[in-house]
């Protein structure tokens, strides 16, 4: 082989090379087939993110646009976003650029599910959907979460707001939020990490029952979907029919009442951890009125339970026709 020959191999090679390195993949996160992925939505999914993590007093609320970026609102949010373009846009530059001075939060990124959220909603175009008319699974503060929080950990002896154990109260949205719950994270949210312990650290306390699987599951969910303050009235309550112990009667007490009213603390020597134990209040009567309808109710003459809220009108109706169609275990 001459010099010649040898030195157009080589060149050959080198520029071989090099359109291989150029034709290698970037090295990004994106996701794979994002257009094979379901629509995020913008109502439901990435404003109460950036409102719970950037539109916060003094950053991006409306009250404080720091830097000229605003959270309030599609339109505002949209100054900051190229549609089709994650990369190219303002707010994903910033969530991305961790360790970064210009990173937002500032004290601390957001987690890669939730920058995966923002960048597939945008390269999808970034749309203003809104999903209310989908199918709801959404867990409500109001309906699901406070109650269970009242019934099993903010209680007299523990966290109500006379007895405070260990500082928490754990009684309203303001002071939950304020002791253990940081959204869209179970995982950094302490008191979903007490309540999944398995030992002594476990709250509620032994000898109180532990959350149910179903009740542990509800707090997740909240919880990834950004823990917010929502009021969800049902507005479908649907008491047709006959009134199953299993599938409609025993969730309610479940949520609202057997944290205090089990068989290991039977409060006021009442227990609703069973069916049996639920059918002996059902049908015991005094002044002709069933011992559980008069508490629920919270009429004259009775205890009134749960005793810090009422139970909703449609929950209470529910356990009255129950009974009514003779409380049976079904």
């Amino acid at each position: 082989m001459t010099a010649f020959q040898l030195k157009n191999e080589v060149l050959t090679i080198i520029i071989l090379a090099g359109i291989t390195i150029f034709s290698l993949p970037s090295c990004t996160h994106e996701p794979a087939g994002i257009e094979d992925m379901e629509a995020i939505c913008f109502d439901s999914q990435v404003l109460p993110l950036l409102q719970t993590s950037c539109g916060t007093s003094g950053c991006h609320g409306s009250g404080s646009i720091e830097g000229g970026f605003d959270v309030s609102n599609y339109q505002a949010v949209m100054k900051a976003v190229s549609p089709g373009d994650p990369r190219g846009s303002e707010l994903y530059h910033v969530l991305t650029a961790i360790n970064s001075e210009t990173m937002m939060p500032p004290d601390g990124p957001l987690t890669r599910e939730q920058r995966t959220t923002i960048e597939v909603w945008i390269a999808q175009g970034a749309e203003n959907t809104r999903c209310e008319g989908g199918e709801n699974n959404e867990v409500c503060f109001v309906q699901d979460i406070l109650p269970m929080m009242l019934s099993s950990c903010g209680i007299t002896g523990c966290h109500d707001a006379t007895t405070h154990e260990e500082g928490y109260v754990l009684t309203d949205y303001n002071s939950i939020m304020a002791k253990g719950i940081q959204p869209y994270d179970p995982n950094d949210s302490e008191i979903f990490d007490v309540v999944t312990e398995t030992g002594d650290d476990r709250m509620p306390p032994s000898p109180r029952n532990p959350l149910t699987p179903d009740q542990v599951a509800a707090l997740r969910q909240w919880i990834l979907d950004g823990a917010q303050n929502s009021d969800c009235p049902d507005n479908a309550c649907d008491t047709t029919g006959t009134i199953s112990f299993s599938a409609q009667v025993n969730p309610v007490l479940q949520t609202n009442c057997v944290g205090c009213h089990n068989s290991t603390l039977a409060s006021g020597g009442v227990n609703l951890s069973s069916y049996a134990h639920v059918a002996t209040h059902a049908n015991t009567l005094r002044n002709g009125t069933s011992l559980l309808i008069g508490a629920i109710t919270r009429q004259a003459g009775f205890q009134p339970m749960p005793p810090s809220f009422s139970l909703n009108a449609c929950d209470i109706r529910t356990i009255e026709l129950w009974i009514g169609q003779g409380a049976a275990e079904n």
